[in-house]
């Protein structure tokens, strides 16, 4: 009887084990059936969460500064219309990708130009770890500078979800225009890209900067301490590349004063009279589609931007992005946008430079500065020797009349006057 009982409740033990088993299966299924899609989020968005680029981020609330994926496997397709004019992706994305930026307010009188540094030397292209955005208004003689982190994990269009520092390598300028068109929504005109060494020869070329550390930095460039710094090429591109774990917003304020530095050199004492020698010196190695004549008539814009306060400086920073690891083993940090944010950013920039200001007499001393140097430098007009020859005289023959003496005949007295010296002239400069 005992057995009979022992064999009964193990029976229904099993049968009550396997019913709740199958009641939690269901129950799994039916909460993942009820979940909208990423193509019903993307046709139906939430106008009040524009900031929130992806889904996934839903789950922040387990932890506020480091959002974790659950799973690519968990990726659906995108509805189609969300690239609009940009190519869709060609590898899957790790993450749903944002839409385009919206359109930014910019004027056409405003020049867009982009400031790459490169972390390779030559033929190897690298990361781009310097991205430097350069709004200009040559009328009012206003210009912004807006740096952007390396590690914004952007839309690449053609390729994917990947960090903003991969782009140029992987198509060159163009590649890196069309993202940052569809992540900015703005393509520059203009770019420049410079290497280490380009950077540091720079910085030696005109005699090294001076430059102040806010912070003590006791593990980069050997040790720096606070206060003003004299820098060679090799300290200053340190000072500029240097990065502490995932702080790469300390480094863009270092590479905005240092680029502030140098253009405040450059402009002063007559210095970009160098231009023309500088851009033969580097031509082959800094990466430019400007030419050395669109350069040098840009000279009296660069003097006049170089007055008190005519360039201002923004940056996105920590208010601007979410930190998140990207899926898979690698367990990599990366920077998510914050659209809104970042709008905002790129908007302040550009209402920046269309608001008027008048110039000091900073200005006229510039010009007075070039000026002098260019009349330093300018090679004289070597006088011009004339020499005028004058006719040489016929001797002059004197006939006296005849004598009557023990000698008769006419006496002849040849005087003979001197031939004179030719005389030289000195013609001045500009003489025709």
């Amino acid at each position: 009887m005992n057995e009979a009982q022992r064999k009964y409740r193990f029976l229904t033990l099993s049968a009550l084990i396997f019913l709740m088993v199958t009641l939690i299966g269901l129950g799994l299924q039916g909460c993942q059936l009820s979940e909208p899609t990423a193509k019903e989020n993307v046709e139906q968005p939430n106008t009040e969460a524009n900031s929130t680029l992806l889904p996934i981020l839903t789950l922040s609330f387990l932890q506020p500064t480091l959002v974790n994926a659950v799973a690519t496997s968990t990726l659906v397709e995108i509805d189609q219309s969300i690239w609009e004019d940009f190519a869709p992706p060609s590898i899957d994305p790790a993450t749903p990708i944002p839409p385009p930026l919206g359109e930014l307010a910019l004027s056409d009188e405003i020049m867009v130009w982009i400031l790459l540094g490169s972390d390779a030397e030559p033929p190897f292209t690298g990361r781009t770890q310097a991205i430097h955005l350069l709004f200009i208004h040559p009328r009012f003689s206003k210009a912004s500078l807006v740096s952007i982190p390396g590690d914004l994990y952007v839309y690449i269009p053609g390729y994917t979800m990947q960090r903003l520092n991969i782009a140029y390598a992987l198509g060159g300028i163009e590649t890196l225009r069309s993202t940052l068109a569809y992540n900015f929504g703005v393509s520059p005109s203009r770019f420049v890209l410079a290497h280490p060494g380009d950077f540091q020869w720079l910085i030696d070329d005109i005699d090294g900067v001076e430059a102040t550390v806010f912070f003590p930095l006791p593990q980069a460039c050997g040790g720096l301490r606070p206060g003003e710094i004299t820098m060679d090429g090799s300290l200053a591109l340190c000072y500029a590349s240097y990065r502490n774990g995932m702080d790469e917003f300390d480094r863009m304020r270092r590479q905005q004063q240092l680029l502030q530095i140098i253009f405040r050199k450059l402009t002063r004492d007559g210095n970009l009279i160098r231009l023309p020698l500088l851009y033969a010196s580097y031509e082959g190695w800094v990466k430019t589609d400007l030419s050395l004549s669109e350069l040098m008539g840009y000279v009296p814009l660069a003097l006049r931007l170089a007055d008190q306060d005519r360039i201002s400086y923004y940056m996105i920073g920590w208010e601007q992005v979410q930190l998140w690891e990207v899926p898979g083993h690698s367990q990599a940090q990366v920077f998510l946008p914050v659209s809104d944010g970042i709008m905002d950013v790129l908007q302040n920039a550009i209402d920046d430079v269309m608001i008027p200001k008048p110039f000091t007499n900073q200005v006229q001393t510039l010009e007075a500065q070039i000026t002098a140097a260019y009349l330093a430098t300018a090679s004289p007009i070597p006088p011009t020797l004339t020499t005028t020859p004058s006719p040489t005289p016929s001797p002059t023959i004197t006939t006296s009349p005849t004598m009557t003496g023990t000698i008769t005949g006419t006496v002849t007295e040849i005087t003979l006057s001197p031939s004179p010296s030719p005389t030289t002239t000195l013609t001045p400069p500009g003489y025709p």
